[in-house]
């Protein structure tokens, strides 16, 4: 944003052309008339600035941001103005952000008003909303005076969510003390666990590389099998999400965490080898949205 101290209207112009004009004609032809009109006319416009400013540097401002934003995706900023003097108010107030602008005709002395825009962050990660610009026309209309102020709050946003439903892949839990590991990747996208085979399991349900690695038969576990759903909730496999395909990876992962976010349902994620315990609580879940923010190399931190 380019910063600006003040600009002049139309009728400003007019309003300077015209004192020049009165200024001139007192000079040449020595009218006290004149001399009169054109101190008025250079009183008038130092008593605009003085008011405007006193008016502009009353005000303060505040961002309120929602706690999910998402990388190219539109969100609802709230700006606050708030009238820091005790007696007057202050007028015709218009604060912009991000190149979006919210105009507030009156504030009463002590008092805030607030009102929302729409902006955008491209990317996901740290970004900063920039430098907020308030400015007014006030007192007379003649001039638009302008002050900057630096936003120096952070704010994460979240990798986009996947618009479509395929590649997300679970962790599932080991036997006898293996622990957590990466699924297989592909039309498995729905298990969330395996058991111990039990006879009239359908065969197209072994699961082959378990039962290879363990030594006897286990089944896959479906979201639709009865019992299925596993009680602790799913551990999303990011390590393998990521693998084909950073950015592919974390907007998977997104979506199926904002998903829960929605929904109320615990889930979790394996990351860099770790496993973030699957929860239902909506801070945690934003902890891990947080977490695919910020990521930027193999493992996340």
């Amino acid at each position: 944003m380019t910063k600006r101290v003040m600009t002049v209207r139309k009728a400003g112009m007019i309003y300077i052309a015209s004192t020049i004009v009165m200024g001139v004609l007192a000079i040449n032809g020595g009218n006290n008339l004149h001399y009169l009109a054109t101190a008025v006319l250079l009183g008038y416009m130092s008593a605009s600035g003085i008011v405007g400013r006193s008016n502009l540097f009353g005000v303060g401002v505040t961002l309120t941001f929602p706690d999910e934003i998402y990388a190219d995706t539109p969100f609802l900023l709230t700006i606050e103005a708030t009238n820091n003097r005790r007696f007057t108010p202050v007028f015709l107030i218009d604060v912009r952000v991000g190149g979006a602008n919210v105009f507030f005709p009156v504030i009463p002395p002590g008092e805030r008003r607030s009102g929302a825009v729409v902006i955008i962050f491209s990317k996901r990660g740290v970004n900063y909303a920039g430098e907020i610009e308030v400015s007014s026309v006030y007192p007379f209309n003649f001039f638009i005076r302008y002050r900057q102020m630096e936003q120096e709050d952070s704010v994460l946003a979240f990798p986009k969510p996947a618009n479509d439903g395929s590649g997300v892949l679970f962790a599932v839990s080991g036997d006898e003390g293996e622990g957590i590991r990466p699924k297989s990747a592909g039309l498995d996208s729905d298990i969330v666990g395996v058991r111990p085979y039990v006879e009239g399991d359908p065969m197209k349900r072994v699961h082959w590389k378990s039962s290879a690695r363990t030594g006897r038969l286990n089944t896959r576990v479906y979201d639709d099998s009865p019992g299925g759903a596993d009680s602790s909730g799913r551990i999303l496999d990011l390590d393998g999400m990521t693998g084909m395909g950073v950015e592919r990876g974390l907007s998977i992962a997104c979506r199926e965490i904002s998903g829960a976010l929605e929904s109320g349902e615990a889930i979790g994620m394996l990351a860099g080898g770790t496993v973030v315990p699957a929860s239902a609580r909506r801070a945690d879940k934003l902890s891990m949205l947080a977490r695919l923010a910020v990521y930027d190399r193999p493992h996340i931190s």
